[in-house]
């Protein structure tokens, strides 16, 4: 029998999804800059998620402070709505949102079964992560999001045994 680890995405919104070049594209068209959920995805974000999620079939664990005031089903809601890729399986505990590692640690201690996992950010700070999770972190820059790059080594980091 094979063994299956179970893949995780652990995903911040601003920075990462949310960029302020869609949004100025977005004001300069004359359309919303947010939805009933909050400020809109950058599609090009979202169509490198996508293929992180093909690739890897990654559970996501929200870890953007939108969690707080949406909580699990709000972000689920958001997600169905917005018809974005993959499935929000949980979000991490409001533990300490300046230093993130806390949060995704307890998430992780929460955990039955084995986890391999990816963490997506823009915060530019290391020490708000653990150092065991630093080869997990995946930094991106706050200007361009999510990019071919990133999701590149991501879906390698996920799919090693």
């Amino acid at each position: 029998m094979k063994f299956t680890m179970r893949k995780i995405l652990f995903l911040d919104f601003d920075g990462v999804m949310v960029m302020d070049r869609y949004q100025t594209q977005l004001m300069a068209s004359g359309s919303p800059l947010r939805d009933e959920h909050g400020a809109k995805f950058d599609p090009i974000c979202v169509e490198f998620l996508k293929e992180i999620i093909d690739s890897t079939d990654a559970g996501i664990v929200v870890t953007s402070t939108w969690k707080m005031e949406r909580g699990l089903d709000g972000m689920q809601r958001m997600w169905q709505a917005r018809n974005l890729p993959g499935k929000v399986i949980g979000i991490t505990p409001d533990i300490d949102p300046i230093h993130r590692g806390n949060e995704i640690q307890a998430w992780l201690d929460a955990q039955t079964s084995a986890v391999r996992y990816a963490i997506i950010d823009d915060c530019p700070i290391l020490d708000f992560f653990k150092e065991e999770q630093l080869p997990h972190l995946f930094r991106v820059d706050e200007r361009t999001g999510l990019d071919k790059e990133t999701v590149k080594r991501v879906i390698t980091h996920l799919s090693k045994l």
